[in-house]
């Protein structure tokens, strides 16, 4: 196991007891709500809305829920607000008691801002907390527990069905480890048999882990984790078992061997997580720790000591937009598969990633026959992605390359009603732009079209 980001929480713990929590409006399942639209936005007209159920009640969601872990630290509307500005709508903080939680609350509520809740008393006294609570407009579910071992299900399990009595309408929220840990914190003789044991016995209506992939070697140069694709994988088609959806994490606080994170280290995190089908964003952390802590956290969005925002807060602030912008693509897609392309300088065909599948053009799925070429040039590391969203499939190729890592490019040819998706989220029609596009470190490429 590398200690990084896990030694860094288990002294976040230590300081505020518990770190903070996700996100915004849960899917028990998927299903679809018409909505009419008339403009060219994603290329989805009349497109398939994600619908979640929380309870009985039918929610609407238009957006992907961004969640900043240990997020806003002052109880004022004014940080709250500066969170909505940089694209966030959902935060966790730990509170020491209800006092400071209510007043959090309350100033998240003047911001539009959606709490993941937690304090000592959610365990001890969860009907306390929970009536306090659940007709909180600014409430959007309950922090239960970070990183749980197996052996821990039974008890969280049944704190989850208590809260859950109590109110219905909010969800319960526990996060997985990721896969490069060692089996004696996750307490089961596989990883697979981890999240499946997760997946059966803690009724929460969506899966979340964290795994941070980009590190840095002895001479300062960004590399990848080998295992990160695959936790990808066993995540994603777990919960498309499970019928439940995921959601990720993207590194935004340096420390130990993670780098300062720059746009290209976001884009490649959340848009790979997205092309797997995560259908929420997480960021570690929004608010830098105390170097104090003894991990040299530093450069997180907000820091700690001027607490003022850093370089970091105008990059994730630039990812949120185009997440929001990308919403109709990736909001309530549903997976076809998702592969992986690595071509040598040479022209030949270089290793994948642990666990992955390679690429083949003529092996594309039947929904994906629009697409009639698909040429990438050498020196080539790339995901390719399809997706199927409502009466929309598309088509998602992310560089794989790290910052300071090369270009990549494609020639990509199709048949009429192809179309490319812009970053704001607009689609042009295909046949009217230049067939080789170039796709810079980290950023995803994305084709659309119509399907019956």
């Amino acid at each position: 196991m590398n200690k990084g980001i896990k030694g860094s929480k288990a002294m976040i713990k230590e300081m505020y007891r518990f770190y903070f929590l996700i996100i915004v409006a849960l899917l028990i399942n998927f299903t679809s709500c018409k909505t009419t639209n008339n403009t060219s936005s994603a290329g989805i007209v009349g497109s398939d809305r994600t619908v979640i159920k929380e309870s009985s009640t039918p929610i609407l969601i238009e957006e992907i829920p961004i969640l900043a872990w240990y997020g806003v630290m002052e109880s004022t509307i004014g940080r709250y607000q500066e969170l909505k500005e940089a694209g966030i709508n959902s935060n966790f903080s730990y509170h020491a008691n209800l006092k400071d939680l209510s007043l959090a609350m309350d100033a998240a509520k003047a911001a539009g801002i959606k709490m993941i809740i937690n304090c000592p008393e959610l365990e001890t006294e969860p009907e306390k907390v929970v009536n306090l609570f659940k007709d909180h407009p600014a409430l959007a579910g309950y922090h239960i527990k970070d990183e749980p071992n197996r052996n821990e299900f039974t008890h969280w399990g049944e704190l989850v069905k208590k809260i859950q009595s109590l109110d219905n309408k909010h969800f319960c929220y526990l996060n997985i480890f990721p896969n490069y840990v060692s089996l004696e914190q996750i307490g089961t003789s596989t990883y697979l048999e981890y999240i499946q044991l997760f997946l059966q016995e803690i009724p929460v209506p969506f899966l979340s882990f964290d795994h941070y992939p980009i590190l840095v070697n002895s001479s300062d140069v960004r590399f990848l984790r080998k295992d990160w694709y695959e936790n990808l994988e066993i995540i994603s088609n777990e919960v498309r078992k499970a019928g439940k959806p995921f959601w990720a994490f993207a590194l935004t606080t340096s420390h130990w061997k993670f780098p300062i994170p720059t746009l290209a280290d976001l884009r490649l995190q959340v848009f790979s997580n997205l092309a797997y089908g995560a259908q929420g964003i997480q960021y570690f952390t929004y608010w830098t720790p105390s170097t104090e802590e003894g991990a040299d956290f530093h450069d997180g969005p907000i820091d700690f000591y001027s607490k003022q925002k850093t370089p970091t807060w105008y990059n994730v602030q630039q990812m949120n937009k185009e997440i929001k912008a990308l919403s109709n693509v990736f909001l309530g897609a549903q997976v076809i598969k998702v592969e992986h392309i690595t071509i040598t300088t040479e022209g030949e065909n270089g290793d994948i990633p642990t666990g992955t599948t390679r690429f083949e053009f003529a092996n594309r799925p039947p929904e994906a026959q629009i697409i009639t070429k698909f040429t990438p040039a050498n020196n080539t590391n790339a995901v390719v992605s399809f997706l199927k969203n409502g009466n929309r499939c598309y088509m998602v190729v992310i560089n794989r390359n790290l910052e300071g890592g090369d270009n990549i490019s494609v020639t990509i040819k199709g048949g009429a009603g192809l179309q490319l998706i812009k970053k704001d989220g607009k689609a042009v029609n295909a046949l009217f732009q230049s067939s080789k596009q170039t796709i810079t470190p980290g950023d995803a490429l994305i084709y659309g079209w119509d399907v019956k």
